[in-house]
């Protein structure tokens, strides 16, 4: 994958970014793509994993952030 395409999925939003990786992995399931395609792909899809969850780590740790005791707290029994 290049710089360039790096560069733009962390720029993305978490909620582009999983739409991003639902296509990709659509597209991986179907199949009838020539091998490196394929291998292009699985890599974007990686990148694009990794970044939403990193966005989720961020998420976690502010919501842990703002919970009183430091923990996080299930929303049913807040």
């Amino acid at each position: 994958m290049s710089q360039k395409n790096k560069n733009d999925i962390e720029t993305m939003t978490f909620e582009q970014a999983y739409r991003e990786l639902e296509e990709t992995v659509q597209k991986l399931e179907a199949g009838n793509l020539p091998l490196a395609e394929a291998i292009s792909l699985y890599q974007k899809g990686m990148t694009l994993a990794k970044h939403c969850g990193l966005q989720l780590d961020n998420a976690e740790l502010s919501i842990q952030a703002l919970a009183p005791s430091g923990e996080l707290v299930d929303f049913d029994e807040a």
